[in-house]
């Protein structure tokens, strides 16, 4: 599978996660998996890095419902068991997730930069 084509299984899959992200259910979902995960995968470098900037930003109560939409579809992307590329396949399992996070980080990009600046003064990060 080429690059291009991954990645626009990747943007296909992020649609509807945009829409069950700003749900009661979707927000549940990743206020009680992503840790979980994030544990569970250990250190997949900046990557993992990018998602707990965009886990914050989900939770921050002023990002629009819109903003929470997209950064919620990265993080159920890398939540669910719903992968191009499946998690269980050791390394190249997560290049469809980071591929979800770098379409989302384009998309927010001068958003998160100023928000990752407020993020490194957490204090549970």
């Amino acid at each position: 599978m080429t690059s291009s084509a991954m990645e626009n299984q990747v943007r296909e899959r992020l649609k509807p996660l945009a829409n069950q992200a700003v749900t009661p259910l979707g927000r549940k979902r990743i206020l009680d998996g992503f840790n979980r995960k994030v544990k569970r995968v250990g250190g997949i470098g900046q990557v993992v890095e990018k998602l707990k900037v965009l886990y914050y930003y989900f939770r921050d109560p002023e990002t629009s419902r819109w903003k929470k939409a997209l950064a919620g579809a990265a993080l159920l992307y890398f939540i669910m068991p719903i992968d191009v590329i499946p998690d269980y396949l050791p390394v190249v399992g997560y290049v469809d997730d980071g591929a979800a996070v770098v379409i989302v980080w384009r998309v927010l990009s001068k958003e998160l930069e100023r928000f990752t600046t407020r993020y490194a003064s957490l204090p549970d990060k």
